[in-house]
């Protein structure tokens, strides 16, 4: 058996051994344990590169080159590195002078991460609203100005006659008038405060476009004598739908030789961007007849003493919005109001004959029915309050 010697001789010994490799890596035995905070170089090209890791030193902030021939980095992780006996590290732990290795090495990658994150949820909402107060310049409102002249809430809601029209309404009408007189008609239109404006369309093909719809609130289809374009029914279309104006048809003017086809096919030229048609021939061409209206219907409240000869049944065939039937002959239906689903209104009436003179002149209710008619089919925004 091999007998050590004593524990402590042996330890000593170890000691002596050891000592001279430690004395390479320190530079001058002065500075250790002390900080450095700048590089020295040597005639060596060896260096030893800190990335965060305390090793040798209390605080190491810069590069140290030394003489040796190796190269030592110091990298986030588990590392053993010799330093000098009774030295600090940088988080706080003695090395032993014995074994010469840190008994805790702190990985300093030299980044510091803030993961903090501060978030303001609190919203600051001012639900105060700040309007300009109306100032009334018209007490009654008696100019058309698309302006709250009076400041009731509503726009351009002038009636001087009060009649229940609009003063401020701007009718086009396109085509011709039909056989018999209708003066009465359009000086009873005037007489409304309304302006009204009547096109012929015959030898003007393409006239019906934006920019002349743009001059009317609600346009009336007379007997037009030749039908609408593509391009000029999407005007009309486009009018009605997207802008929320009004539209009225009328028919029957028999100027076809009994033949009801070709006035038909025009009329529906307007009508068919709505899913909206006349259908089949004339009916009651014997004389006339008097209409019955719905009394819960707007247009046919009150309404009872009408005059109706030769007209054609106004159909739905599109079902694009809602509509509604207000005045019916014993053989189909006389009158079709309807709304778009974007808000605009068309009204198809099977006959022509309620702008005639005679029936001005004749009838009770042609007048009344008129007012209804034009007051249904105005924008829902216009006179009144806006939408």
């Amino acid at each position: 058996m091999i007998s050590w010697p004593h524990p402590s001789l042996s330890l000593g010994l170890f000691g002596l051994l050891v000592t001279p490799a430690f004395a390479c890596t320190g530079g001058d035995p002065g500075e250790s344990g002390a900080e450095v905070t700048s590089a020295s170089s040597d005639a060596s090209t060896s260096s030893a590169t800190s990335t965060g890791t305390s090793s040798g030193g209390a605080s190491l902030t810069g590069s140290t080159s030394d003489p040796t021939t190796s190269t030592t980095s110091s990298t986030a992780g588990p590392t053993t590195s010799p330093t000098g006996s009774g030295e600090t590290d940088a988080t706080g732990s003695t090395t032993d002078g014995i074994t010469g290795t840190e008994s805790g090495t702190t990985a300093d990658t030299g980044t510091t991460a803030d993961t903090s994150t501060t978030s303001d949820t609190g919203t600051t909402s001012d639900t105060g609203t700040t309007t300009d107060e109306c100032i009334p310049s018209e007490s009654p409102e008696v100019t058309c100005d698309q302006i709250d002249n009076d400041c009731d809430g509503n726009v351009d809601n002038v009636d001087v006659g009060k009649d229940g029209i609009c003063d401020c309404l701007s009718i086009g009408i396109i085509g011709a008038t039909g056989f018999a007189p209708n003066a009465n008609f359009e000086a009873w239109l005037d007489q409304q405060g309304t302006s009204v404006t009547r096109t012929l369309i015959k030898d003007q093909p393409g006239l019906v476009t934006a920019d002349f719809l743009a001059e009317y609130d609600i346009l009336i289809v007379d007997r037009i004598q030749r039908g609408l374009s593509a391009d000029e029914a999407a005007a009309v279309e486009t009018f009605v739908k997207d802008e929320g104006r009004g539209l009225l048809t009328l028919i029957g003017y028999n100027f076809d030789n009994n033949n009801p086809g070709p006035e038909r096919d025009r009329a529906n030229t307007v009508l068919t961007p709505f899913g909206l048609a006349y259908q089949g021939g004339y009916i009651h061409t014997n004389g006339g007849v008097t209409p019955v209206f719905d009394q819960n219907h707007p247009i046919g409240t009150d309404i009872v003493d009408v005059n109706y000869i030769g007209g054609i049944v106004p159909v739905d065939l599109g079902k694009q919005g809602t509509s509604a039937i207000f005045a019916t002959v014993q053989q189909g239906d006389a009158g079709l109001a309807h709304e778009t689903d974007m808000g605009g209104r068309v009204i198809v009436f099977g006959d022509e004959w309620i702008t005639f003179d005679s029936d001005w002149q004749g009838y009770l209710d042609v007048e009344p029915l008129w007012s209804h008619m034009l007051n249904w089919v105005t924008p829902q925004d216009f006179c009144g309050i806006p939408q």
